[in-house]
């Protein structure tokens, strides 16, 4: 199968997993919520690595940089995400981390990764309008105060964060798997997150917590962690970060179509509008002609 199949694939869990964890988490605090999920990815993945592949490691010289991905996929985006929608609007929070293709494209220009063509920032612009029109649709507006400014700000470290995760995953993706290099910046990342759930954890009544939490609980991990980050990195590898992130402008279409189903919202001509425009954009930038020097070394995933 073709890599953007299986990119489509991680931005159909990414998307449905929204009303997922709207069940689990009006039981579950989100940061305790978070802590176990990926302390319960970071063990499967660990397993998964050692049946699968030999050596299991990674070479000493590569540890920082590993970490560094665990730090800003894991640990940073999912506190700054966390904390930061509780103290702004939904709306903001949206919008903001759908910036994350264009920290993305600055940060793989600044660290040399790859280079942007004008017409990939045109697609990304165009997918980036198209996400503000499905948040305008659902009656929502976009503002930015001095109360929410904490908020935004938040919101915006968890897009840089993405964004960065993504940049540095890709030199590592020449040498290592997707899964390889994923498994243990997981692991790095959640040996930091632990001890902000901690106290979450401590305080959740967990006798009150229903078995469709917990099963929301599980998908998140099997679904929305472990096979989603490993098929996604695998993506970043192959098309490069700036034509993988765009993708990530598809998920609030997902999720829209997805609460309409699951939560019977309402779907409007300006959700329809949005989408189709969030598509236009993910097509000029997927379709957009490589830079001679990224057509120049290829990368391969299977170390």
């Amino acid at each position: 199968m073709p890599t953007d199949f299986w990119i489509l694939i991680v931005v159909l869990i990414w998307g449905s997993v929204f009303s997922v964890i709207k069940f689990s988490v009006a039981e579950i605090s989100p940061l305790a919520f978070a802590t176990l999920r990926f302390v319960a990815t970071a063990v499967m993945m660990l397993a998964i690595l050692w049946r699968l592949e030999n050596p299991a490691t990674i070479r000493r010289p590569d540890w920082l940089r590993v970490a560094l991905v665990g730090v800003t996929a894991i640990t940073i985006y999912h506190i700054f995400f966390t904390i930061g929608i509780d103290l702004t609007t939904a709306s903001n929070s949206s919008l903001l981390i759908a910036t994350a293709p264009v920290f993305t494209a600055v940060f793989g220009s600044a660290f040399g990764e790859e280079k942007i063509t004008w017409r990939q920032v045109g697609g990304i612009v165009l997918s980036f309008l198209g996400v503000i029109l499905i948040v305008r649709a659902s009656g929502t507006d976009f503002s930015i105060g001095s109360q929410s400014l904490l908020g935004d700000v938040l919101s915006l470290g968890a897009a840089a964060g993405a964004a960065m995760s993504a940049v540095l995953a890709k030199s590592l993706l020449k040498n290592y798997s997707s899964l390889k290099m994923m498994t243990w910046a997981i692991f790095a990342g959640t040996l930091l997150l632990i001890p902000f759930g901690l106290p979450s954890i401590a305080s959740q009544n967990w006798g009150q917590v229903s078995v469709t939490s917990w099963l929301g609980l599980g998908y998140a991990v099997v679904f929305s962690s472990v096979i989603a980050y490993v098929l996604w990195f695998r993506g970043i590898g192959e098309l490069g970060p700036t034509k993988t992130m765009v993708y990530g402008n598809l998920i609030p279409v997902v999720a829209v179509i997805v609460a309409v189903i699951t939560l019977g919202e309402v779907i409007t001509w300006g959700h329809i509008l949005g989408g189709g425009i969030v598509l236009a954009g993910v097509t000029v930038t997927r379709l957009s002609p490589a830079p001679q020097a990224a057509i120049a070394h290829r990368v391969d995933t299977r170390g």
